[in-house]
């Protein structure tokens, strides 16, 4: 009996009106998903362009214009997203230097003297002794000067006179 009112009901169903609203909700689902693990708008500009089009199958309207809709929503998103939101994000995020590029601009003592003719010279940044090299060849630097820090070669300090 019970299967017998399964069948009737699986009979009654109108597959052609709920598949393509699983499709689209399935395009929603994917988009997200794909866009979740990358974050770098990728895919998130096709979302809206299928929630549109999905709520234009629950109101009959033909499939051709279902996918028109989607394409023009997705096509004005990428075009917002490129013009508009990505240069807007940009703007508000600063760029914080980390690590070695942090010291840039730091001033730091010299521990033994710097001469790039022989080439020798350390600093101490942080507790640490650093090889260091003058920017300007001519220069040098004697032990106990502050010098500042202009970039960081590899594992040595490109240094200059503070003045």
């Amino acid at each position: 009996m019970i299967l017998e009112n399964t069948a009737l009901w699986a009979a009654e169903i109108d597959w052609s009106n709920i598949l393509v609203p699983l499709a689209w909700f399935g395009v929603i689902v994917l988009t997200l998903v794909i866009e979740s693990q990358t974050a770098d708008l990728i895919s998130i500009w096709f979302a809206p362009g299928a929630i549109v089009a999905l709520i234009l199958s629950f109101f009959g309207v033909e499939f051709w214009i279902q996918l028109a809709v989607f394409i023009g929503v997705t096509v004005v998103g990428m075009i917002l997203s490129f013009t508009v939101f990505r240069p807007m994000m940009r703007r508000r995020s600063k760029i914080v230097p980390t690590n070695v590029d942090a010291l840039a601009g730091r001033a730091v003592q010299v521990e033994e003297a710097v001469n790039n003719a022989v080439p020798t010279g350390v600093v101490k940044v942080n507790g640490q002794l650093w090889t260091a090299r003058m920017e300007d060849p001519g220069q040098t630097a004697a032990k106990g000067e502050w010098v500042e820090i202009v970039r960081v070669e590899g594992s040595k300090i490109i240094c200059r006179s503070k003045e």
